[in-house]
């Protein structure tokens, strides 16, 4: 991905990638650090007696508060210009967001022997009961919401479970640190593998741990490629909505799909084929924009 004219830059932290990278990270490692410290907090103690509106509420406002005032203002102060900066002025190409949504829904039906995968990866019994007292947590707290009734708490938790996270996580992973890493000349690779790591540390959830790094990596792949943060952010948008829609479905009979569970292999392996080819036809159809 090419970088802008150096006349391109306003802010007043121009031509300093490095420092605005360390600033903007240094939040993450600090909270990553102390949580893995102490995880013991009880995901219990934070639902208590809310609503699911008020924990909503609660869970949107950290995100505007942590990720997208944030990355807002370190861009401004940056670059100046933060439309720009984020790549929001063009629209994705139609056939882009094809291949985005077959990209999406192939990698499902495999990445969940992904999480066979990441249960094989041992780790010390103290790590163990950390990073199992942080799933826990994210796993009850994921249940809450999805245990919603009625149409007015499904729009409540599909802004929170799919929209919120897909407009503020790609803001700061994708266009932030992402366009900060660029501008920092190093390899694609590295750009891609340093937000992709990042992304998947702030989630603490090491069981999950090969899947994010994943659905990471795909949505830098193809924000890198395409220079659209629009289209990541409609990946990461149906990835999520997906959960709450196939939820909905469930509770109305609609269907019966278990979502822990993995598909027939051969289905598995379709989807895996399906998700190559997809991936391949992105690549050769982006390839002289990113040379």
């Amino acid at each position: 991905m090419s970088s802008d004219k150096p006349n391109s830059f306003k802010g007043f932290l121009a031509k300093r990638p490095l420092l605005v990278f360390v600033w903007s990270v240094a939040p993450i490692l600090a909270i990553f650090g102390v949580t893995m410290m102490n995880p013991t907090l009880d995901s219990t103690q934070i639902i208590g007696e809310q609503s699911l509106l008020e924990l909503s509420m609660a869970q949107l406002a950290s995100v505007v508060i942590m990720l997208v005032i944030p990355a807002l203002l370190i861009a401004y102060l940056y670059r100046g210009n933060v439309f720009t900066f984020f790549n929001l002025k063009v629209r994705p190409k139609a056939s882009h967001l094809v291949l985005a949504t077959v990209l999406i829904v192939s990698a499902n039906f495999f990445l969940n022997y992904l999480m066979e995968l990441n249960a094989l990866i041992p780790v010390g019994k103290n790590f163990a009961n950390k990073f199992q007292q942080l799933q826990d947590s994210t796993s009850q707290t994921q249940a809450f919401f999805l245990n919603f009734e009625g149409g007015v708490e499904f729009l409540v938790v599909f802004l929170t479970m799919a929209i919120s996270p897909a407009l503020a996580e790609e803001l700061y992973f994708r266009g932030l640190l992402m366009g900060l890493l660029r501008d920092l000349r190093i390899s694609a690779f590295h750009v891609i593998f340093l937000s992709t790591l990042l992304f998947a540390m702030m989630h603490f959830q090491f069981y999950y741990l090969l899947p994010l790094l994943f659905m990471g990596a795909l949505l830098g792949y193809v924000y890198y490629r395409t220079k659209n943060l629009w289209l990541s952010m409609y990946m990461h948008l149906l990835n999520n909505g997906m959960i709450v829609v196939l939820t909905l479905s469930n509770k109305h009979q609609l269907s019966q799909i278990d979502l822990e569970s993995n598909p027939p292999v051969w289905l598995s392996i379709i989807g895996l084929v399906i998700f190559a080819f997809g991936l391949y036809t992105l690549h050769t159809q982006t390839k002289t924009s990113c040379e």
